[in-house]
């Protein structure tokens, strides 16, 4: 499978969950950022990282055009939240990587190499609670789908996305006994 197609096809189960998900009644936190498409600067983002730091991964930057971001952070009435952190599912979208390469005022920011593309908050800030770095890509980066940064599993970017839709984009509930949610009806 090509990795364009991956990227569709992660797409594709990520509409099916959040159709899922409503369905059950769960209620997002910011229901505009859930799943909004492309941001519409993705290709010049993808464009200036890549002339000022080096190429964007291909898998990170087929998900920005394609795809764009998602943002699972909410809530449902009857399910039980679980003692462990649920490590919703989050890909910022493209516009916020420029927050780490630029100032305020659109000047250059000193960085270390290699550049960190902050993708999402660890699972700890997810959970409102002080944790530690977020989950970032390097620029320049090992292949086309590169490490996952800071995260708890030694896994790709992609493959992040694809553990969190198995456990309903819920990757914290990975062995959690004492919660309420349906999970089997939300795999996808």
């Amino acid at each position: 499978m090509s990795l364009q197609s991956q990227v569709d096809e992660l797409g594709a189960r990520l509409s099916d969950l959040i159709r899922r998900l409503s369905e059950c009644g769960y209620v997002f936190d910011r229901p505009e950022a859930v799943l909004p498409g492309p941001d519409p600067r993705a290709a010049e983002v993808i464009d200036r990282i890549s002339r000022e730091v080096g190429p964007v991964p291909e898998a990170l930057a087929l998900f920005w055009l394609r795809v764009g971001s998602v943002d699972l952070s909410g809530s449902h009435p009857d399910w039980k939240e679980p003692a462990q952190c649920l490590d919703q599912l989050i890909v910022f979208p493209a516009s916020l990587a420029l927050y780490h390469l630029e100032d305020d005022e659109g000047g250059h920011l000193e960085y270390d190499l290699p550049f960190q593309i902050v993708v999402a908050p660890d699972e700890l800030h997810k959970a409102n609670t002080s944790g530690g770095p977020p989950y970032s890509v390097s620029v320049p980066s090992e292949g086309i789908d590169p490490p996952l940064n800071n995260s708890s599993e030694a896994e790709t970017f992609l493959e992040h996305i694809d553990r969190a839709l198995r456990f309903g984009g819920f990757p914290g509930l990975a062995g959690c006994q004492d919660h309420g949610w349906p999970l089997d009806s939300l795999k996808c």
